[in-house]
């Protein structure tokens, strides 16, 4: 384990970090007062950059270079290599890794034949990226070099030294009990018996002889997060790096307690267990539930804003469904607030 194991101080990733908490400040205390603060800043362009990029790239993370963290890089070197991706590695990579290269590359054709999310071509995450793959490129390097010369480039020369220390601090640790130091990156990861394990919504398994590489980023933005990101035989950890003197909000994130507030209602929680078995209209769920179609309405508006329920139309009626992803994503923003 210990020949397979790399620390990487990364200026790059360390840049998505932050952009990723720039996108959803509120999970990530130990630096919500610098986003509020440097969001001040930032002229509204930029700012809808980062939002829509955002959206479209995993908050950012699906950016991180599956099979490219072992090397650190430069933050120009990692925003030229996203600029120099041929298109469809370039939509892999914002589809972070969910569709295979050989599927997009069937999508580049129009066949749409073999598609895991579905039997009818591209969902419509795909569709747009298919769509407006070079305008997508354009938008995500501006903001990225952007963003770099004017913001994060000053904050990376404030916290690097902090994160050599911490780096060379897990380095020393590592190298007297490998176990020890990578149990100490997090507490729901756990190295012990031959393999890795992370607790997340599911319990996730990698066993030692699996494990080509591990790498362990040191980020000052990373904090609370588990995985960063993992292959079939690697596994990149974060090592949160504290900078004394920041401010910790100790505040809910505002998501988790609309979340709390929508699953707090024996109405709702009933429409979202009939939701679960299938999709409906208000017209539907009116009788089912003994109230009128405005009150229905009113009800799927707050678990629509919550994240738990989403709406298609088919014909002249929108059918609701629950977004059952949105239930795992719970339970690790419960743990992470809890742990905090």
């Amino acid at each position: 384990m210990q020949r397979n194991v790399k620390t990487v101080v990364s200026p790059f990733h360390e840049l998505l970090c932050s952009l990723h908490v720039l996108y959803q400040p509120e999970h990530h205390p130990n630096r919500l007062q610098w986003a509020r603060d440097i969001k001040r800043k930032m002229p509204p362009a930029l700012l809808e950059g980062i939002y829509t990029l955002g959206r479209l790239s995993d908050q950012w993370m699906a950016l991180m270079l599956p099979g490219r963290s072992g090397a650190p890089l430069q933050a120009t070197d990692g925003i030229n290599l996203l600029k120099d991706l041929p298109d469809a590695e370039f939509i892999h990579l914002l589809l972070n890794n969910k569709v295979t290269l050989g599927t997009i590359l069937e999508w580049q054709r129009g066949s749409g034949r073999a598609n895991p999310i579905g039997d009818d071509g591209p969902d419509e995450a795909g569709k747009y990226l298919l769509q407006h793959t070079a305008s997508i490129r354009n938008q995500l390097i501006k903001t990225l070099e952007t963003y770099e010369q004017n913001y994060f480039c000053k904050e990376w020369d404030y916290v690097m030294p902090w994160i050599n220390t911490a780096a060379a601090q897990f380095q020393e640790s590592f190298s007297r009990s490998a176990e020890k130091a990578l149990n100490t990156l997090h507490p729901r990861l756990h190295a012990a018996e031959g393999k890795i394990t992370a607790q997340k919504a599911v319990t996730y398994y990698f066993a030692y002889e699996d494990l080509q590489n591990v790498y362990v980023l040191p980020s000052t933005f990373i904090f609370p997060h588990l995985l960063i990101d993992w292959t079939a035989d690697s596994l990149v950890l974060p090592l949160a790096v504290d900078i004394p003197g920041l401010p910790c909000s100790e505040a809910p994130p505002e998501d988790l307690l609309r979340q709390f507030k929508a699953l707090g209602d024996a109405t709702r929680l009933r429409i979202l267990k009939l939701l679960w078995q299938g999709p409906h209209c208000t017209k539907q769920l009116a009788p089912i539930l003994g109230i009128s179609e405005a009150a229905v309405s009113k009800q799927l508006k707050l678990l629509s804003e919550a994240g738990l329920a989403g709406a298609e139309r088919k014909g002249n009626y929108l059918f609701y469904t629950s977004h059952k992803e949105a239930f795992d994503s719970l339970i690790v923003l419960q743990r992470q607030y809890l742990e905090q």
